[in-house]
């Protein structure tokens, strides 16, 4: 048992708060008009109160909306293959290996996204959206950071549009060999790699774009360190916030003296890029 699935069945406008208060356990979540999954690994699921968010639940007038499942270790590639199709984010394509690109798709650059264990094949739009301020921030032959790699997907697209290096990291051991598969099959070995662990392993240098596409506590937790990477007048993209934490996000980035260069929301997530004055 690897992961625990809960299953809300409430309405969308409700989403928000209800991921805000669960999203210091899951890993990611799927939302749908009536239902919102989150997934939690197994080794957090003692933290998460249970009877209190049963309790919650009701007292907004959804008694016995949730619903708790083990889910195994599953191959994530086969699910990939079998129910998505090729997703588009701003100048990318990400679809599976065993996919052909549409024609329509032809100006695309494509990203070859196998997914296992980990998160991140474009069909969430936080990923779409990291994706989407990615692709104009990458400088030619610039270095570019991804922390909370996941599938690779930020640190391969990196490379695709013209870093000279790219360095993902992640705690999750799983994630970590599934990045390394995707970046040996985008064939962006010579310039992307992938770490496991987190900000502390990576190396001392700077770089020009520091991605992180995770949780929006993490987010604020790490940031100090995402900005001890930043090279001079380098870019932060952060990107896995609900647009209701926004301002949230904004002022803790202001004290570490960034300004906001862009910013992109979609099905009521935001992400944003800032800059780093000289």
């Amino acid at each position: 048992m690897d992961t625990i699935e809960l299953t809300l069945s409430i309405p969308a406008p409700e989403h928000d708060r209800f991921i805000g208060w669960l999203e210091r356990y899951a890993t990611g979540f799927v939302q749908e008009d009536a239902e919102l999954r989150a997934y939690v690994p197994a080794d957090r699921w003692a933290a998460v109160d249970r009877e209190q968010l049963d309790a919650r639940l009701a007292a907004d007038g959804y008694p016995g909306a949730l619903t708790v499942r083990p889910l195994a270790a599953k191959n994530w590639n086969a699910v990939w293959e079998e129910n998505l199709a090729p997703v588009r984010a701003g100048p990318f394509l990400v679809c599976p290996t065993s996919a052909d690109p549409q024609p329509a798709s032809a100006d695309a650059t494509v990203l070859r996204i196998d997914p296992q264990m980990s998160f991140g094949t474009g069909h969430h739009a936080t990923t779409r959206l990291a994706l989407q301020l990615l692709a104009d921030a990458v400088e030619s032959e610039g270095r570019v950071l991804d922390v909370g790699t996941g599938t690779g997907i930020l640190a391969i697209a990196a490379c695709r549009a013209g870093a000279a290096l790219a360095l993902g990291v992640d705690t999750n051991p799983d994630a970590v060999r599934n990045a390394r598969e995707n970046v040996r099959a985008n064939n962006v070995a010579d310039c992307a790699a992938v770490r496991e662990g987190s900000v502390d392993v990576v190396p001392e240098t700077r770089y020009d774009l520091v991605a992180a596409n995770i949780t929006r506590r993490v987010l604020l937790d790490l940031l100090p360190d995402l900005v001890s990477r930043l090279a001079p007048d380098g870019m932060l993209l952060l990107s896995g916030a609900l647009r209701t934490h926004r301002d949230s996000l904004l002022d803790a980035a202001a004290g570490y003296d960034l300004r906001l260069d862009a910013e992109a929301t979609e099905d009521g997530w935001w992400a944003a890029r800032f800059a780093k004055p000289h």
